[in-house]
């Protein structure tokens, strides 16, 4: 072994040297009289033990001890030695302080003193086996073994670590929280081995576009994180972010191939989004949803107003998958007036939520997640079942007429049902309803997206008698090249092309142009959103068939409709277009 010998005693010294006389335990000895030249032997060499004197000149024995002990890339042990008679609270704080031994010199012999340097020995290298050890299995809890990343539990430590420290220094810190867009199409078609060579070459990628000191880790699968330290400005954080989008886009090679990969990037920032670690990741989580949201391949930062958003439709597809929004859902009904003697001429059905603490709430609260969700199909199903239903119920009890027409809403999910035509037979042979006196509603977009398949279908609907119409018109693909081809035999004009009129002259041109337009088509022409009575007289004048709008009624509930049956007076509005 190889022995650095530290005291101030030359004396001292020398009696060691003359103790230790078996050559083949120890081959070389060192001597150093200062604790400073020992340090700096310790730095320039290697050694196997260090004798250390418990008093030297320059330096406390605990701290020369302590600075052996906690060398970041020298291990030796260390025996410390004292003239001083026996002290167990000195020898305990020396053994504590990371000692092998302490050994009193005037105990000295050659037996003992070479049976204190082999075990001295032994018991520093199992003690550096241990922290060898450690440190692997440490390395293997915080890293993840694919990518070389820190994982998860290292993200999460380091995150509550970095926010208590911006706490104390007042500084921003800000988290990347990034998906890869469509990871499982591109493993389950390529392979696991591809998949983790793509999440390799990502992984360096990100390593390359942050700044020093920012720490990038992967939290499982396609998951990868990025801490962001001593944030300026949240736009510092956009443009990391930016950096990220653009250096994933560029084409990754997988087996000789190159393939196109996009990220979705949600942003949370300390201490304007959160105060601790939990809430930190899952705000940034909640961005990064609404980014696949909105379309993929692009970032967004966490604000309340997100949150409140997304919390919503979080319930939503809760009550949608317990059934508990279906059940609840009320069917609501608003006029339909002939423009010529405002008689009542139909409805149309529509949709409300009777929610059990928020109370009624209109579609535009729900659809969209409905109908993202597949369950709108199933809704429409129903409700034209119901509209059936309470059509004939109105029938029998001799509230409406025989030419009073129903009309329900289909969306595009339920044009894309092969049972739609069936379904709709059955629930008017059911409720014994001629087709007639029902339409069924559809936009412009829920037509073009197939045209050829949508138009085969209302084909088929229209043999059983029943009207379709094209609902809001003008506000989506208007076209001239498919609207005389269209199966509709109704056009329903949209609210946004009435709302200022008469004051507003081009409005009301274009309002002219789209009437004549459809009745040169033989199209009957219904106009929405009819709020004042010069409206009213003004369509009524251009051609226009029917009318709707809330200068009638407002939508209303199946015994609130019957009770407007009731007591309707078409009089009044007649002698108001005088």
């Amino acid at each position: 072994m190889r022995l650095l010998l530290v005291d101030d005693d030359e004396l001292d010294r020398m009696a060691v040297v003359r103790v230790l006389r078996n050559p083949k335990l120890v081959k070389d000895i060192v001597h150093a009289s200062t604790a400073v030249k020992a340090l700096k032997l310790y730095d320039e060499s290697i050694f196997d033990i260090v004798l250390l004197d418990y008093r030297l000149p320059d330096m406390e024995c605990l701290d020369v001890l302590s600075k052996l002990t906690q060398h970041t890339e020298k291990h030796a042990a260390v025996v410390i030695l004292t003239g001083m008679e026996d002290n167990e609270i000195i020898e305990r704080n020396c053994i504590f302080a990371g000692a092998q031994d302490f050994l009193l010199k005037k105990e000295l012999s050659e037996r003992h003193l070479t049976k204190a340097l082999v075990h001295a020995q032994a018991r520093h290298a199992l003690n550096s086996k241990l922290i060898d050890t450690h440190r692997r299995l440490k390395y293997l809890a915080e890293n993840d073994p694919m990518t070389g990343l820190s994982n998860r539990y290292y993200f999460e430590e380091h995150l509550r670590g970095a926010i208590q420290r911006a706490h104390r220094l007042n500084f921003q810190l800000g988290l990347i929280y990034l998906d890869i867009d469509n990871f499982k199409l591109i493993n389950d078609s390529m392979g696991h081995d591809s998949g983790d060579q793509l999440l390799q070459q990502i992984a360096q990628r990100l390593l390359a576009v942050v700044r020093e000191g920012d720490v990038v880790c992967r939290l499982g699968g396609d998951e990868f994180a990025i801490i962001v330290h001593d944030v300026e400005t949240e736009t510092s954080v956009g443009s990391l972010s930016q950096r990220v989008l653009e250096s994933i886009r560029e084409p990754i090679t997988l087996n000789h191939i190159e393939h196109y990969v996009t990220c979705s990037i949600g942003i949370a920032t300390y201490p304007t989004c959160a105060t601790n670690a939990e809430d930190m990741l899952k705000r940034a989580d909640l961005a990064m949803y609404q980014v696949k949201r909105e379309g993929r391949n692009g970032f967004h930062f966490f604000s309340e107003v997100l949150q409140e958003q997304i919390l919503n439709r979080i319930m939503l597809e809760g009550e949608l998958r317990s059934q508990r929004l279906q059940n609840q859902l009320v069917q609501y009904y608003q006029p339909v007036i002939d423009a010529k003697n405002f008689q009542i001429c139909g409805a149309e059905m529509l949709m409300r939520w009777q929610h059990p603490t928020k109370g009624l709430l209109p579609p535009i609260v729900f659809l969209e997640v409905v109908e993202e969700l597949g369950f709108l199909a199933a809704i429409d199903t129903r409700n034209i079942q119901l509209a059936c239903i309470q059509l004939a119920k109105w029938r029998d009890e001799g509230r409406v007429n025989q030419q009073f027409v129903l009309a329900v809403n289909a969306s595009e999910q339920l044009l894309q049902q092969d049972n739609m035509y069936i379904d709709i037979q059955r629930d008017i042979k059911d409720a014994r309803l001629p087709g007639a006196c029902l339409t069924i509603e559809v936009t412009e977009s829920v037509l073009v997206s197939d045209f050829d398949k949508t138009s085969s279908l209302l084909n088929r609907i229209k043999t059983l008698g029943v009207k379709i119409a094209l609902d809001d018109f003008g506000i989506g693909y208007s076209s001239m090249s498919y609207l005389k081809h269209l199966p509709a035999s109704i056009l329903k004009v949209d609210r946004s092309f009435v709302q200022n009129v008469p004051e507003n002259e081009a409005d009301s041109r274009i309002l002219k142009a789209i009437i004549v337009m459809a009745k040169s088509l033989d199209l009957e022409v219904i106009v929405e959103g009819i709020e004042t009575i010069e409206q009213a007289t003004i369509c009524r004048e251009l051609g226009a068939d029917k009318l709707q709008g809330f200068l009638f009624s407002k939508p209303l509930s199946s015994g609130d409709f019957t009770a407007f049956l009731a007591t309707h007076d078409p009089e009044s509005y007649k002698k108001k277009c005088l």
